[in-house]
């Protein structure tokens, strides 16, 4: 049964599906709509491309950001600089008619607007005004489920000014923040004080929660999360393997190693399905795209997926996969982890990880996964789990339950329930 509390997820920067952005927003609400009223806050220029979208959250699209990105084109991105530093003064004298009869309210917007050397944040006020019309409470909760310095520099002004009403507040971090002039850090450091009784601050263990604890100077600040996953139990016995690739085509990720490994399984003569699924290619990936299209052509054991796949497409698409290399630099996996080896883990998959990837040991059961270090391991790896697979999906199911206990007891599923 629904209780009366609201839960406010934002995710502020997306325009359109890509990574695992939408897919968290889905996952988070799908856990919690059987005890709390749900809305979105979204960029005014998302674009929803006819995708999945949950019925039974209240979506809204208001937040203003930049619409010009200064890696795709530097000269409308400064034009529109310009434009907001103009803007800027306009929200300054638009607040000050606005808390004209509300001075306490009036004096912190002008405190945060000094701290903040005279600028409003970007969001505030398409953020502020419409976050008004929910009417949230101290007992509601706000849930910024991919937080950035503007997210927080936003968190700024609205923990000062609502300060005698505020929500709880959750602050989750995938992306270790730059350092730069009014960084993620200069926002959080105004924020000390709000922090683990009426602001939270969340990131997965190791690389990124050291360097958060570090900046900070106090660990006990950065609580440990793992993102929101529903589970999926899978059939003892498939009636067929099916070696997945799912995810960005990046040099990074092992995508162009894809097509050897292919090569060096097919070998073998087992007999081996393949599901790649990629969405979009860059200048390193480009002829790796090409050669597995025309293998493709010529194996009939080898399915291409080259679009963003919406949440049921995605699902639909774990659901087959019994086995999954992760040919990352390990490097990348160990300070920005992975949203996939979650949705292996949370469906079962058998993953084959890099060495040294301390984190997702943590997270795994033993005999759950494998470890590689080059392609030949990986070819022999997945070889040794397509012949002891009953003995690896034992031991998923295992990492699978591990996981959901992980998320029912972690810190934010604490934090937002009490």
């Amino acid at each position: 049964m629904r209780n009366n509390t609201n839960l406010l997820l934002v995710e502020s920067e997306m325009v359109k599906a890509k990574g695992h952005f939408l897919d968290y927003l889905i996952e988070t609400s799908n856990y919690f709509k059987n005890d709390k009223k749900i809305t979105w806050f979204l960029n005014n220029g998302f674009d929803s491309q006819n995708l999945y979208l949950p019925k039974f959250c209240d979506i809204r699209k208001i937040i203003n950001s930049n619409k010009f990105k200064r890696k795709k084109n530097k000269f409308l991105y400064f034009i529109e600089e310009i434009f907001f530093f103009i803007l800027n003064f306009y929200h300054i004298i638009f607040f000050s008619i606005y808390f004209a009869n509300q001075t306490n309210k009036l004096i912190s917007f002008y405190k945060c607007v000094f701290g903040n050397y005279l600028i409003v944040p970007r969001y505030f006020k398409s953020f502020y005004l419409e976050y008004l019309k929910l009417n949230f409470n101290q007992n509601d909760n706000i849930f910024f489920q991919s937080c950035r310095r503007k997210d927080v520099a936003l968190v700024y002004f609205l923990s000062s000014i609502e300060k005698n009403n505020l929500p709880k507040i959750h602050l989750r971090v995938f992306l270790p923040p730059n350092k730069r002039f009014k960084d993620f850090y200069f926002y959080l450091s105004k924020l000390k004080n709000y922090m683990q009784s009426k602001i939270f601050l969340y990131t997965e263990d190791g690389y990124k929660k050291n360097l958060i604890s570090k900046e900070l100077g106090d660990p006990n600040l950065v609580n440990i999360t793992t993102p929101i996953f529903n589970f999926y139990t899978r059939s003892e016995y498939p009636k067929k393997h099916v070696i997945g690739f799912i995810g960005e085509a990046r040099a990074n990720k092992g995508f162009n190693k894809i097509p050897n490994l292919i090569e060096k399984l097919n070998k073998q003569s087992k007999k081996f399905e393949f599901l790649i699924q990629f969405s979009g290619t860059d200048n390193e990936t480009k002829s790796t795209s090409n050669i597995l299209f025309d293998l493709s052509q010529t194996n009939n054991n080898i399915k291409i997926i080259n679009k963003y796949c919406d949440y049921q497409e995605y699902r639909s698409i774990l659901k087959d996969i019994t086995i999954m290399p992760f040919m990352y630099d390990s490097e990348h996996m160990n300070n920005t982890n992975s949203g996939i080896i979650y949705s292996c883990i949370s469906n079962e998959i058998i993953p084959i990880i890099p060495t040294n990837c301390d984190y997702l040991k943590n997270i795994l059961t033993d005999n759950s996964f494998l470890e590689s270090t080059d392609l030949e391991s990986f070819a022999n790896n997945i070889i040794e789990i397509f012949e002891n697979y009953e003995k690896f999906l034992t031991n998923a199911k295992k990492s699978s339950l591990k996981l959901s206990n992980i998320i029912d007891n972690g810190s934010i599923v604490f934090n937002i329930n009490n």
